[in-house]
C-alpha cells in the first residue's frame, strides 16, 4: 500500500494498481507475491515512495520504470490450465545451461552479426551505448512501454541495425498491437480445437535446448482455406510464442526457438503464400529477434529447383536464418533424433496428440556423449514453476546494478522445492586439478596435502598435478569419496579425494 493503490479497472474490471504518482496514465497490475518479493530483494529497506523525477537513466528501484522505460499496464496474454502445461517444457538442463558464443551472437561471413541472447547478461560498451540513446529517445517522446516489450528493447535496435527512432516505432507498434490483440487473454480452452489439429506444436529442443516448432502447412483445413480464416493460424502461431516465452525461456539462456516448416504434400499452387508471409511479418516485428533459425522441409520439386535462385537474392543475414533443408535427415546436426518425428529425420513415431505439447526430457545433445548425457539423472517435471511470470521476460543490463543482480533469475515461492528435485536427480560431473605437493624420498598419504580447484592449479616445483573426472552421487547430503591417482617422475600415489555438498542445490552453492 506504500506502493500504490488497489482498484478495479472499469474496462475489464481487473485489479490494479494505481503508484502514489500525479501521472494519470501509468497503470500497474496487482502485484504478484513474487512482484514484491523481487522488490524486497532490491531494497533490503521499505520500498520507498515513487517519486516524479528527470532523473535518468532512472533508479532501477523505480516501480514506473523497467530497462530504462517509462512502463505502462500489461495484460495476461495467454491462459494455460495446469494440467494443459506440458511437465518438461522446461528441462532442468535449461537451468544452469550456459550458452557458447555461437548461441549468444550470431556471426555471419560478410563480418555482420546478430546478438541471440539479450537479457540477463552483459552487453557490449557499443550495445549499451545504443540501448541508452534508444531510452533517452522514448523519455523525450514521453513513451510508455509495456515491461515485456521494453526488455527486448535490444532485440529492436539489432534488427533496424542501431537506428533507435527506428526501433522505439517498432516497439511502440508492438505494444500498440499487444494491448488490441490481448485484450482478453488466449485461453487454451478456446483454442483447444485448433490446437488438437496439429497445425503447430512443440516437438522438442535442439542441442543449445532451444525449442523446436513445427509448422504443418498441409494441416490447414480445407475450410479455412475457403473462408481465408487464415487469423486463426496466426492465432494459433501466437499462442505458441506466448507460451514459450512464459514457459520454455529462460533469460540469459534459452531466448530464441527454431521453427521447422514442412511443406510435405502440397503443390506449388496449394502453398499458403499468404500465411506464410503474414507469419513472417509478425513474428519479425512483434517477436523481434525470437526466431533463431527457419527449416524449410519437403519443398515441391518445383520450389526445390528455385533454392539456389532463392539464396542469391538474400542478404547473409537472411541466408543465416532460412536454411532450405535438402534431407530432412540433416535436421538431426541440429536436434537429437529422439526429438525429432520420422518424417523430419528423427526418430519418434508421428504424434497423434499435439496439445499438450508433446515435449520429452533431456538429453538434447546430438551426439549423446556430451555432460549433458553423463548428467541427467531422472527428469523432474514442472521446472517452469521456478520462474515467476515477470522473471520469465528477463531484464537487460544495468550499469547501476552489479554483475550478481544483473544476472540473477526471479524465482517463485515454488521454486526451492523443485530445486532440491532436480538437484537430487542430478549425477552431476565435473572435471577439477588437484595439486599435490608430495617429499621426493616419500609417497606417503600421510605427507600428502591436496587443494582442489574447479579451475585448475598449479603445485610447486616438488609437487605434481593431475586431473580426473570427479562424479557426485545422488545423494540428498553428505559427500562422495573417490579414488585418484596422483603422479610424477618421483612418485605414483592414490589418495581419496572428497566432494562436500554444501547447500540444497546447484544455486544454493553458488553454481559450483
Amino acid at each position: 500500500l506504500k506502493t500504490g493503490v488497489l482498484g478495479t479497472c472499469p474496462t475489464d474490471h481487473r485489479v490494479v494498481m494505481v503508484p502514489w504518482s500525479d501521472r494519470t496514465d501509468t497503470v500497474h497490475q496487482a502485484p504478484l507475491p513474487s512482484l514484491l518479493q523481487s522488490q524486497r530483494r532490491s531494497s533490503p529497506n521499505e520500498v520507498d515512495l515513487p517519486k516524479e523525477t528527470d532523473q535518468f537513466p532512472p533508479s532501477p528501484t523505480d516501480p514506473n520504470h523497467a530497462n530504462g522505460f517509462r512502463v505502462r499496464f500489461e495484460g495476461i496474454p495467454i491462459v494455460v490450465e495446469d494440467e494443459n502445461v506440458s511437465p518438461f517444457s522446461l528441462p532442468q538442463e535449461a537451468l544452469s545451461f550456459k550458452p557458447d558464443d555461437g548461441a549468444v551472437i550470431a556471426r555471419f561471413a560478410n563480418g555482420d552479426s546478430e546478438r541471440k541472447i539479450h537479457c540477463n547478461i552483459e552487453l557490449h560498451r557499443e550495445e549499451l551505448e545504443a540501448l541508452r540513446e534508444l531510452q533517452e529517445e522514448a523519455r523525450k517522446k514521453d513513451v510508455a512501454l509495456p515491461k515485456s516489450v521494453s526488455a527486448s528493447a535490444t532485440r529492436y535496435l539489432s534488427h533496424s541495425h542501431g537506428d533507435c527512432k527506428k526501433a522505439l516505432k517498432m516497439m511502440e507498434a508492438t505494444s500498440d498491437w499487444r494491448s488490441s490483440y490481448f485484450q482478453r487473454p488466449l485461453t487454451d480452452s478456446a483454442l483447444a480445437e485448433d490446437l488438437k489439429l496439429g497445425i503447430a506444436y512443440f516437438t522438442g529442443r535442439d542441442k543449445a535446448l532451444r525449442p523446436v516448432l513445427v509448422f504443418r502447412a498441409s494441416r490447414i483445413p480445407a475450410l479455412w482455406h475457403r473462408e481465408r480464416s487464415f487469423d486463426r493460424v496466426l492465432r494459433v502461431l501466437i499462442f505458441c510464442m506466448e507460451y514459450f516465452l512464459r514457459y520454455m525461456a529462460v533469460p540469459g539462456r534459452v531466448e530464441c526457438i527454431n521453427a521447422v516448416i514442412d511443406l510435405k504434400d502440397l503443390t506449388l499452387a496449394q502453398i499458403p503464400i499468404g500465411v506464410l508471409r503474414e507469419v513472417h511479418r509478425s513474428m519479425g516485428t512483434y517477436y523481434a529477434g525470437r526466431i533463431f533459425r527457419f527449416y524449410i522441409c519437403n519443398m515441391p520439386r518445383l520450389l526445390n529447383s528455385l533454392v539456389p535462385l532463392a539464396k542469391k537474392v538474400l542478404t547473409e543475414r537472411q541466408r543465416q536464418k532460412v536454411v532450405f533443408v535438402c534431407r530432412n535427415e540433416d535436421l538431426v546436426q541440429e536436434m537429437t533424433a529422439r526429438q525429432l518425428e520420422k518424417d523430419l529425420g528423427g526418430s519418434r513415431p508421428t504424434l497423434e496428440d499435439f496439445f499438450p505439447f508433446p515435449l520429452l526430457p533431456g538429453p538434447f545433445d546430438v551426439d549423446g556423449n556430451s555432460s549433458q548425457q553423463r548428467n541427467q539423472g531422472e527428469p523432474v517435471p514442472g521446472v517452469h514453476k521456478v520462474l515467476t511470470h515477470e522473471g520469465s521476460h528477463g531484464r537487460l543490463w544495468n550499469v547501476l546494478l552489479d554483475a550478481g543482480e544483473n544476472t540473477r533469475l526471479d524465482f517463485s515461492e515454488e521454486a526451492a522445492e523443485i530445486l532440491r528435485k532436480t538437484s537430487k536427480s542430478s549425477s552431476g560431473t565435473w572435471k577439477v586439478s588437484l595439486a599435490a605437493e608430495v617429499k621426493e624420498d616419500s609417497a606417503s598419504v600421510d605427507e600428502l596435502h591436496c587443494s582442489t580447484s574447479t579451475g585448475g592449479s598449479e603445485a610447486g616445483d616438488s609437487g605434481v598435478t593431475a586431473e580426473t573426472v570427479w562424479t557426485l552421487g545422488n545423494e540428498a547430503e553428505g559427500s562422495h569419496r573417490e579414488a585418484v591417482t596422483l603422479q610424477n617422475d618421483k612418485a605414483c600415489i592414490e589418495v581419496e579425494a572428497t566432494a562436500t555438498s554444501v547447500g540444497c542445490c546447484f544455486f544454493c552453492r553458488g553454481g559450483h
